[in-house]
């Protein structure tokens, strides 16, 4: 399984098709279509989700950071808080062989007898990162310090992230086929994050619906060059894998053009939902700001999507929404939200209720979760703005880079021995995935799992 993170449709089925012959070939053996990502379509929770067959609100994660009490402080997710089994386990407890590689989350490396090397969590080079432990030193001598991600806080040029892009990629594969070779694992999954980084950097050159195009600009065939490349890498791997492996290439969720964002909390504030007791001179962090919590009833997290949540009596240290309002409250700001106007044009925001999406909520989940423009907005904390909107300039100095946006879509493509050519697939979902690879290899997927097997899905 290679997994290509924020990949969409509309480049690995269609517009790079050309750049990727080894992707195409096995387009044409086998299945491909649209992937539907989580509520939200984020990393963590995707990934997660994807390999594990249980959606957010089982796992209780949300987003990259999450409430781990009903404090306002977040704190970053890590394989500590999966609390259930992922592929890998499930293949080792039936008896064969598994390794994840760069999977998100997997960092600190989970107790399990798979072979891991952790994921884009991960601190430092230096930090313990693979299991078994001694693996970290024998692959930091072989191929240089663990490169997870992309070392860019967003000040790297364009050509820094291409050159970044390359070399990350580079050691991932190389890892990947030295795995392959040494631990003969009869199942691998590795996730590769120089996809996602390329489209916050460079979708505007990517896309030729985006506003910011330009179709003379050298970037859009950079861009296509990392993924003939990933192509090259995929077809070395499956050469190593040999002619009887399955080639599952999956994305978490998919990339759209950005347009700007909301600031929710402002928002929030103009609407009498969230209280100060002394107004901010300007822009400011919802951290900094002086909030009347015990007035206050709603307030939220920025990032792709908004995070609502209701500040309640009894549940929040100082609530100022009793616990009998709360239906009313998401009611409410449900109709608020989705009847935001910019420049006169509705947004078409989507907002969601965690116990109408999710099998259970577990955890401390957001009483809302908000999807501003149906993702094509971001959500920014700060209040005291003197708008509600922000520009994409505004997005990228909040929220660094701004070239993407995530989108529901993600994909997958499924060839092999056990899989018909029957083209194009409709309805697959992210939850899909795990079923189909124990099914792939004989293993009952087990009954808490949901999804069903793509290759006998009647979706597909």
């Amino acid at each position: 399984v290679v997994g290509l993170d924020c990949a969409p449709p509309a480049l690995v089925l269609d517009r790079y098709r050309a750049a990727m012959p080894t992707v195409a070939r096995a387009m044409g053996r086998g299945l491909s279509g649209p992937l539907r990502s989580t509520f939200p379509p984020i990393t963590v929770p995707a990934w997660c989700s994807m390999t594990s067959g249980r959606d957010p609100g089982e796992l209780g994660l949300y987003g990259f950071r999450n409430r781990s009490d009903r404090g306002r402080a977040l704190r970053t997710s890590t394989s500590d808080d999966v609390t259930v089994p992922r592929l890998w386990d499930l293949v080792e407890k039936a008896g064969k062989r598994a390794a994840a590689l760069y999977v998100p989350p997997t960092y600190p490396p989970p107790e399990t007898s798979a072979t891991i090397v952790s994921c884009l969590l991960t601190p430092g080079p230096d930090s313990p990162h693979t299991r078994p432990p001694e693996l970290g030193e024998e692959l930091r001598a072989r191929f240089g310090p663990h490169r997870p991600d992309l070392d860019d806080d967003g000040s790297l040029d364009d050509d820094a992230v291409l050159d970044g892009l390359f070399q990350m990629s580079r050691q991932h594969f190389d890892v990947a086929e030295h795995v392959l070779a040494t631990r003969a694992p009869d199942f691998l999954m590795m996730v590769e994050m120089a996809t996602d980084r390329l489209h916050h950097a460079l979708w505007p050159a990517m896309d030729p619906s985006d506003p910011r195009h330009d179709p003379a600009s050298p970037r859009g065939r950079q861009a296509r060059d990392v993924y003939a490349y990933l192509d090259t890498r995929i077809a070395q791997l499956m050469e190593r894998a040999g002619p009887e492996a399955h080639l599952m290439i999956v994305s978490d969720h998919g990339a759209r053009s950005l347009h700007g964002g909301v600031y929710v909390n402002e928002v929030l504030r103009r609407a009498g939902w969230l209280v100060m007791k002394e107004e901010p001179e300007g822009p400011t962090p919802l951290d900094h700001a002086n909030v009347d919590w015990s007035r206050t009833r709603a307030w939220s997290e920025g990032g792709y999507y908004a995070r609502v949540f209701l500040n309640v009596a009894g549940r929040e240290s100082e609530g100022g929404l009793s616990l009998d309002g709360i239906d009313g409250a998401r009611r409410e700001l449900a109709a608020m939200f989705t009847r935001l106007e910019e420049e006169g044009r509705a947004l078409a925001s989507r907002v969601v209720i965690p116990e109408e999406v999710y099998r259970e909520v577990r955890g401390v989940a957001p009483d809302l979760l908000v999807f501003f423009g149906d993702l094509s907005h971001r959500s920014l904390g700060a209040i005291g703005t003197p708008s509600i909107f922000a520009s994409i300039e505004d997005v990228e100095g909040d929220r660094g880079r701004g070239g993407c946006n995530h989108d529901w879509d993600g994909v997958f493509v499924l060839s092999g021995p056990s899989v018909s050519a029957r083209g194009r697939a409709l309805g697959a979902s992210i939850l899909d995935v795990a079923p189909t690879c124990l099914g792939v290899m004989g293993i009952e997927a087990p009954p808490e799992m949901q999804g069903r097997d793509l290759r006998r899905s009647d979706r597909a």
